[in-house]
């Protein structure tokens, strides 16, 4: 879900994207030159109880709210809440276009993300998965965006039974992806004098003047297996003044130079910096596995990726111990590795309620299309499911973009041993900021953390090396938010490592709870907690204890 997983979403040739869609639309026209059948119909079904309507007046219903006859009997068996989420699924439009769509139904996540999709139709899959692809692809070619109702349009038959729990669900899946988060950072503040930090955020992101040393080195994992590392050591370390350590945590399909700037950055001001290429989840053992030349991981790496981390912090303490502190580490990571330094900073994995939560893949009432939870659901039945992977060395941690939920519970995740600042982006749709930071945050209760959002950021805001990848999944203004992240990485660990107090304004405080900080596009809101209250206006008519369960 990181750098190179969106490079293979976005990286198929041209040629074999025209020989796709080509074959795609061939097999929806007819020899005359018409296009097949589209649905005509839409049958709404109620358990055993069926009702239909047409198309036409489902989309005026959607666009306009109007209720023709056909439509009443069907909205009569729905709540008023119901019928409004129904609306709004109907007519929400979703950023992408069809050749991201077409793109996307070519990778695995997007073939998982279809099986849930297919739960909205009440047709065998085998009949639904490719006549679904088919119109997701046409719908997303109309103006204005994917809809639902333009992919029902185009679905190539005339009466389309839907089943109505997963419609209802899907609206829900949504509302906790992209369909809210634009408007958090408003919300949040609505009412409310917001003060502004710019000039120290802005400070921090400087590089320094002290010169350090690049080593890479290599050292053997728990399973035998070889694990590419490098150290920054700053010249002013020495066993007298040791330096303090920061270790970096890359995710998913990534590898460490997506994250090194801020390594090289933290180096400038005086720390000492290591990080890795996990074994089994690096872009080159992916793609290595999608060669044929390695096999494929064991299904318990991801989840086991805190003890590599804690190996990088025992090699640098027997290479260079005498001139780094490793007893006072900081540990930064982005989303896989946020998940990393959010289980080294003490927050226990649940694996029962994460039993609980992936029966929903299979639940044809529920549509789970967090990325998210669909990945912490493969394999999670076949590990060894040890709870705890504190690191009693690790004193403070950045986590940013993480995947945290269900993985960690509102219970487990209270056994944080240390402040943490979680980075959030509002238009992340691979880790939805809603379910997988918001809500986890407001369970910590550990005094220092913070909780960061950032106003139009994706899921790819902070990394390097994802230039070829199109805008829209990249966000605005790479390289404002690339110092940004320099600016509050050294800002928080200078605080809670070095115990200096150098970004007072951009700390919130009993009488300022919202800091806000940096500049558009990519503001930055800074808060100390969040509190139910504040979630419920983020996702009005949510249910915010099934979403918090769930991980939708």
């Amino acid at each position: 879900m990181d750098a190179g997983d969106h490079a293979g979403i976005d990286g198929i040739t041209m040629g074999r994207l025209r020989f796709w869609l080509g074959s795609l639309i061939t097999g929806l026209v007819v020899s005359s030159g018409s296009v097949t059948v589209a649905a005509e119909r839409i049958v709404f079904r109620f358990g055993e109880l069926a009702r239909d309507v047409s198309v036409p007046e489902l989309r005026q219903f959607s666009e306009t709210g109007a209720v023709a006859p056909e439509l009443q009997p069907i909205l009569q068996r729905l709540k008023p809440a119901e019928q409004l989420a129904l609306r709004r699924v109907l007519s929400q439009p979703l950023p992408v276009d069809e050749v991201s769509v077409s793109n996307l139904l070519s990778t695995p996540l997007g073939r998982r993300s279809l099986q849930q999709l297919v739960k909205v139709l009440d047709q065998p899959a085998s009949v639904a998965e490719p006549a679904l692809s088919s119109a997701l692809v046409l719908g997303a070619a109309k103006p204005g965006g994917l809809r639902l109702i333009n992919v029902l349009e185009a679905y190539p038959t005339q009466r389309l039974p839907v089943n109505v729990a997963a419609v209802l669900s899907l609206e829900q899946s949504l509302t906790l992806g992209m369909a809210q988060q634009e408007a958090m950072f408003d919300i949040l503040t609505s009412g409310k004098t917001v003060p502004v930090a710019g000039s120290e955020l802005t400070a921090l992101s400087v590089e320094g003047s002290i010169p350090f040393r690049q080593i890479p080195f290599q050292f053997q994992g728990r399973d035998g297996e070889r694990i590419s590392a490098i150290a920054y050591l700053p010249e002013t370390s020495t066993a007298a003044s040791p330096a303090p350590l920061v270790a970096i945590a890359p995710g998913l399909n990534s590898n460490m130079n997506a994250l090194l700037y801020v390594g090289r950055h933290l180096a400038s001001h005086g720390y000492a910096v290591a990080s890795l290429n996990f074994p089994f989840t690096s872009a080159d053992a992916v793609q290595a596995v999608i060669q044929g030349t390695a096999l494929i991981p064991p299904v318990n790496a991801w989840f086991a990726q805190p003890l590599d981390v804690s190996a990088l912090i025992d090699q640098v303490e027997q290479r260079w111990g005498a001139r780094v502190d490793t007893q006072r580490v900081g540990v930064l990571g982005q989303s896989l590795g946020g998940y990393t330094v959010t289980a080294l900073a003490g927050a226990e994995l649940d694996w029962a309620a994460l039993d609980r939560q992936c029966l929903q893949l299979s639940d044809p009432k529920v549509v789970v299309l967090n990325p998210a939870m669909v990945w912490q659901c493969s394999g999670h039945d076949q590990v060894s499911q040890r709870k705890s992977f504190r690191d009693p060395r690790v004193k403070v941690a950045v986590a940013v973009n993480p995947v945290t939920n269900p993985i960690f519970s509102a219970t487990s995740i209270q056994a944080l041993a240390v402040p943490i600042l979680m980075v959030s982006g509002s238009n992340d749709i691979f880790a939805p900021s809603i379910s997988q930071q918001l809500i986890p945050f407001s369970w910590i209760q550990q005094p220092g953390s913070l909780l960061v959002l950032q106003r139009n950021g994706t899921h790819l805001s902070f990394l390097e090396g994802t230039s070829d990848l199109p805008p829209t999944v990249l966000g605005p203004d790479l390289p404002l938010a690339r110092r940004q992240l320099k600016g509050m990485a050294r800002g928080f660990f200078d605080q809670l490592l070095r115990l200096q107090p150098v970004m007072p304004s951009l700390l919130p405080t009993s009488t300022d709870p919202l800091v806000a900080a940096g500049r558009d596009p990519l503001k930055l809101l800074v808060m100390p907690r969040l509190s139910r209250q504040q979630l419920e206006r983020v996702a009005p008519g949510l249910d915010l204890d099934q979403a918090a369960a769930s991980g939708l």
